[in-house]
């Protein structure tokens, strides 16, 4: 394998392999990847406006629906305004192809470039980036700001119109009007499929989700195609049976990501045009200028219902899941401790309560382990509490390392601790505990020389209930700290010895 390095001359950087041959100009291995953007958009512009002009109205090459400024719009917004020579190139060769003179094909590239980045930055303005339609307001604007940045390209488009055709005002306003209803649908229904597919969705669908997309999608396309592949548009009931096409709309923005939505939009508006345009549907009876009216309005309200119930969902479902969180975060603060992360003691009430029930039930065990630091209240006298809160937290990092999955830790009070053990043996609690013990000694310089006295009961051993249960743990803690702290203590050996080491709950001081 070659090895590549790098060296400058003349203020230039250079790239060089292992025999010193220049490889690639750093400058210029940033320019290709550019200039490969630009000449994608503009082959993509250009393929895209041949197939738009497939579909035609002259003078002026006006459609329904003009794809190319949505691509040029999210192309922009993707990849930045640097891309904006792709747009204006692939506009102005592509009206040279249709016999456009050199000023003409200039102006038109110019009006489209210019559309597209007045549409990405008002979009980056009031919408940010990324542009994910995430509220219905969200919508509302992308609409608007496609209604005034196509003025834009219909503007600059008209000039070169009256110049070559010398059309009369009313003549011209009239291509305007569909020029520019034309790039809005574009910009409407081709950028957010486009800005939409770019963001990685659900790797894989289950199979219920499919066998769900697959029932809307079936049904959805035969209707639209019923409706619109007829050929006797004469009847007033076949122009209101167009809007029978909403409820798959609205099924799929209620059940489905707003790529699908976007897909479903683009899939229902494309087979309207296709068969308008063909002279069939609902639409193709009217003359021309109201037959591209009532397309208007029914793409109009199909892609603005599918985009604003879309983002409307979304927005429910993350208000949703924020107020899930946030009840999790308030239930978390009341069950842990601030300090240390651990279960509080009020938690520690209900799961053993309800540990013991099910303990009782199966014929299992519970085992309590209580642990106290020694002579802790010498770590805040001599180092501080900020040292004694440290020396806290380091010692509940310590007991997570020694827990299982099905034990829970606790900050039980002050220096106190309570690990519950669920199917633990007299044996296992025993070694746990000593383990815990010896941790807690050998770590003498993060937790500056505390050791810990500790006592094991288990359920039902010593003990009947929850409360008695912590009795006894506490007593064989007690017992502990009797026989010279820094040790283990399980209930069986402290049977015998004073029993009340709680009065009304509260413990009795120890160090």
């Amino acid at each position: 394998m070659s090895q590549i390095g790098r060296f400058e001359s003349s203020g230039q950087k250079h790239t060089v392999n292992a025999e010193g041959r220049e490889v690639l100009p750093r400058a210029l291995s940033h320019l290709l990847p550019y200039a490969g953007k630009v000449v994608l958009l503009a082959a993509a512009y250009f393929a895209a406006v041949k197939l738009a002009l497939i579909a035609a109205i002259p003078p002026g090459y006006a459609t329904a629906v003009w794809p190319p400024s949505g691509i040029a719009l999210a192309a922009v917004l993707l990849f930045g305004n640097r891309v904006w020579p792709g747009v204006w190139l692939g506009a102005a060769l592509v009206n040279l192809t249709v016999k456009s003179s050199l000023t003409a094909a200039l102006l038109m590239g110019t009006g489209n470039t210019l559309e597209a980045l007045a549409g990405a930055a008002l979009m980056r303005r009031y919408l940010g980036v990324p542009c994910n339609f995430a509220r219905g307001e969200d919508v509302i604007e992308f609409v608007a700001i496609a209604a005034l940045s196509s003025a834009i390209a219909a503007s600059v488009a008209a000039a070169p119109l009256a110049l070559i055709h010398s059309l009369p005002s009313q003549a011209l306003l009239s291509n305007w009007w569909t020029w520019w209803q034309g790039d809005v649908m574009g910009i409407v229904i081709v950028a957010p499929l486009i800005l939409s597919w770019s963001v990685r969705g659900e790797t894989r669908w289950p199979w219920w989700k499919i066998a769900e997309g697959a029932c809307l999608a079936g049904p959805m396309l035969a209707t639209t195609y019923a409706i619109f592949s007829d050929g006797s548009a004469e009847r007033l009931p076949s122009l209101q049976l167009s809007f029978a096409i909403l409820p798959f709309v609205i099924w799929a923005a209620l059940r489905f990501p707003q790529r699908e939505v976007a897909t479903v939009n683009a899939l229902v508006c494309a087979i309207a045009v296709w068969f308008t345009l063909e002279g069939r549907g609902p639409f193709a009876s009217a003359p021309l200028n109201a037959s591209l009216l009532l397309l208007l309005a029914f793409m109009s309200t199909v892609v603005t219902t599918g985009l604003v119930l879309s983002a409307v969902v979304g927005e429910r479902a993350r208000a949703i899941e924020a107020l899930r969180r946030a009840l999790q975060n308030l239930k978390e603060e009341t069950i842990r401790d601030p300090l240390t992360g651990l279960y509080n003691r009020r938690f520690l009430g209900d799961y053993l309560s309800r540990e013991l029930i099910r303990a009782k039930r199966e014929g299992g065990r519970v085992a309590l382990i209580m642990i106290d630091l020694d002579r802790f209240k010498q770590i805040n006298d001599t180092a501080g509490h900020a040292a004694g809160d440290l020396v806290l937290m380091e010692i509940a990092t310590l007991l997570k390392r020694h827990i299982r999955g099905s034990d829970i830790a606790c900050r039980y009070g002050g220096e106190e601790f309570t690990l519950v053990l669920p199917n633990a043996t007299p044996e296992s609690a025993l070694r746990k505990a000593e383990a815990i013990c010896s941790a807690i000694r050998e770590d003498r310089d993060r937790l500056l020389e505390v050791t810990a006295s500790l006592g094991v009961a288990l359920f039902p051993d010593h003990a009947a209930d929850a409360e008695s249960s912590l009795r006894a743990a506490d007593e064989a803690l007690y017992e502990a700290k009797r026989k010279g702290r820094n040790r283990v203590k399980i209930f069986a050996d402290a049977a015998a010895k004073p029993a009340a080491t709680r009065v009304a709950g509260v413990k009795y001081a120890r160090s």
